[in-house]
């Protein structure tokens, strides 16, 4: 026999899809953005940079997300920087990273059942938590000073939030960037993007509403 108690599960995971995915009843107002039709909506994402005395020491990044495409096997994330990347001892994904020619790296995060291993498909309509690491690969030591962090987003990211943090010397001018393409993210501080670090020596850019692509993130001068 069908109770209300046992449709409460399915109902509670409607309204959720619901009100991350676009307007409902009585929704308040707020600015136009693009309407989620199936995919994925990151829920809220953080990226973390370390740079030590100058050099890309490894990132730290962490998705939550809602799946709204029917039974999805795995989650691609871009780069263009080679690295080792891993998945969070314990976590719902294991990680198989492949080159793209001419374009970087893809890193596709399989979904796992965390009790056996075993690869299983994401569920529609369900939330997921990602977190992985990237860090130089074995013995290719960075040796170049960075000066740039920033991240893209294809899918929409509701809150997204990135850091950078600074061990040993600190940039002696440092800016930060939004809604940048791939040769807009300005070389320069100015009046109107100059920041600061803040007592840990980190910088921080919190967004909402990302997509369609564009950067967002930081730049320095040492």
């Amino acid at each position: 026999m069908e109770t209300i108690a046992s449709r409460e599960e399915a109902g509670l995971r409607l309204l959720h899809s619901r009100l991350v995915a676009g307007r409902y009843a009585q929704a308040p107002l707020v600015l136009d953005v693009p309407e989620m039709h199936g995919g994925i909506v990151y829920e809220e994402t953080t990226t973390l940079i370390v740079v030590e005395h100058r050099q890309w020491r490894g990132t730290v990044e962490h998705y939550r997300l809602a799946n709204m495409a029917g039974e999805l096997d795995f989650v691609t994330i871009s780069r263009s920087y080679s690295a080792h990347v891993t998945a969070q001892p314990g976590g719902e994904f294991s990680v198989n990273s492949r080159p793209v020619e001419g374009a970087g790296w893809n890193d596709h995060f399989w979904h796992i059942d965390p009790a056996s291993g075993r690869r299983t498909p994401m569920q529609d309509a369900t939330r997921y938590d990602l977190a992985f690491r990237a860090e130089p690969l074995p013995g290719e030591e960075p040796t170049t000073p960075i000066s740039l962090a920033s991240r893209a987003f294809h899918a929409r990211s509701l809150l997204a939030t990135i850091q950078v943090r600074f061990i040993g010397e600190v940039p002696a001018s440092i800016w930060q960037f939004t809604g940048a393409s791939p040769f807009a993210r300005p070389q320069a501080a100015n009046q109107y993007n100059r920041t600061s670090l803040d007592a840990q020596q980190r910088a921080t850019l919190t967004q909402r509403d990302v997509h369609g692509g564009l950067f967002g993130g930081f730049g320095w001068e040492w």
